[in-house]
């Protein structure tokens, strides 16, 4: 049956691209939050099925005066509500430090900053997982970042890069 999925979009040019396509695809209902536009996030996540928290060039420690659009405590607090309520929540680079920031974990600064196309290894932990053991065990992936995100004490990371450790973390 059809999800109820929001995003929550920091820049214009960080838009949801083939993750709308693939919702629209399946029939799944879209909400929005662009907060460069001044939208308000969401109270409630009771009509809300999948938070999808995209990136943007702040941090989890930018400041309202830094970026007046950009709200990480009013983020960090959503997302704690919808994994509080067992709600799917995924993070593209700025929204996976948001979440690691929600379950307690801080975000670090990447060995290396990594900006253009890098290849990422997949981990012995992607290999066993339902979803990354579909995906090669090494591709090639646009990259424009300088931190990634905190560990919790279950995280498993499932991907690695040359230029940093924490690509993707489940």
């Amino acid at each position: 049956s059809p999800m109820k999925i929001h995003f929550v979009i920091h820049e214009f040019f960080e838009a949801p691209g083939a993750i709308e396509m693939w919702a629209k695809s399946r029939g799944h209902e879209m909400t929005f939050t662009r907060s460069y536009e001044f939208d308000t996030l969401p109270q409630s996540v009771d009509d809300i099925d999948f938070l999808i928290v995209m990136g943007g060039p702040q941090s989890p420690a930018t400041s309202k005066d830094e970026c007046a659009h950009y709200d990480a405590q009013a983020e960090i607090n959503l997302i704690k509500k919808a994994v509080d309520a067992g709600k799917y929540v995924f993070g593209a680079c700025l929204g996976a430090q948001l979440i690691g920031e929600a379950l307690g974990a801080s975000y670090d600064h990447s060995p290396n900053r990594e900006i253009g196309v890098f290849p990422v290894k997949l981990t012995p932990e992607a290999q066993a997982d339902p979803i990354f053991s579909k995906f090669p065990q090494e591709f090639k992936v646009g990259h424009w970042h300088g931190d990634m995100p905190g560990l919790t004490p279950k995280a498993k990371i499932l991907a690695t890069s040359e230029g940093c450790p924490r690509q993707i973390v489940k």
